[in-house]
C-alpha cells in the first residue's frame, strides 16, 4: 500500500513540477511580503506602503493556490489519458483533446513516457509547431475573454476526478 501511495507522489510531483515551483515561489513571496506589511503596519513608513504590500501577499498566495488547483487538475488529466492511451495506443485525436496549455501537454508527456509511447506524442508535438518554449495556453492569442467564462476556470482548476480503470497509479 505504501509503495502505492509512493508513486501517485510521484506521479503527482512529476506532472506538477512546474506548478509546485509557481507554488512554492507563490507561498514564499506572500510570507515574505506579508511580513513587510506587518513591519509596515508596526512602523512609521505609512498606510500605502502597508496596503501596498499586504495586496502583493494576497496576490501571491493567490497566484500559489491557483498553481496547486492546477496541478491537481493536470493530475486527473494524467489518470485519464494514461488509460486512453493505454486501451488505444497512441492515436493523435486522443493526444489533441490535452494539447492547448503546457501544463496539459507536461501531463500526457508523463503518461505517455509511463506507457512506452514518447517518441510518436513527441514527433506529434513537434509538427503541431509546439516546442519547449510555448508556455502560455493557446487561447490567450486566440480568445483572450474566455478567462471570464465558467467553463474555463471549470477545465483549468476543477477538473473532476478521474479513478483510473488500469492502474493505480
Amino acid at each position: 500500500m505504501t509503495f502505492i501511495i509512493y508513486q501517485r507522489l510521484v506521479r503527482l510531483v512529476w506532472v506538477g513540477r512546474f506548478l509546485f515551483l509557481t507554488a512554492t515561489s507563490g507561498l514564499l513571496f506572500s510570507f515574505y511580503f506579508t511580513v513587510l506589511g506587518i513591519l509596515a503596519w508596526m512602523g512609521e513608513t505609512g498606510m500605502v506602503q502597508w496596503m501596498g504590500n499586504m495586496i502583493m501577499g494576497l496576490y501571491s498566495g493567490m497566484t500559489a493556490l491557483f498553481a496547486l488547483l492546477d496541478a491537481r487538475s493536470r493530475y486527473q488529466d494524467y489518470k485519464r489519458i494514461k488509460d486512453l492511451f493505454f486501451e488505444n495506443g497512441f492515436k493523435p485525436r486522443i493526444a489533441h483533446l490535452f494539447i492547448h496549455s503546457k501544463c496539459q501537454r507536461d501531463a500526457v508527456r508523463v503518461a505517455a513516457c509511463d506507457l512506452g509511447l514518447l517518441k510518436p506524442l513527441e514527433q506529434y508535438y513537434r509538427d503541431k509547431g509546439y516546442r519547449w518554449y510555448h508556455i502560455l495556453p493557446d487561447f490567450v492569442f486566440k480568445r483572450p475573454w474566455i478567462v471570464l467564462t465558467w467553463r474555463y476556470w471549470r477545465k483549468t482548476l476543477f477538473t473532476p476526478g478521474y479513478d483510473s480503470v488500469h492502474f493505480l497509479w
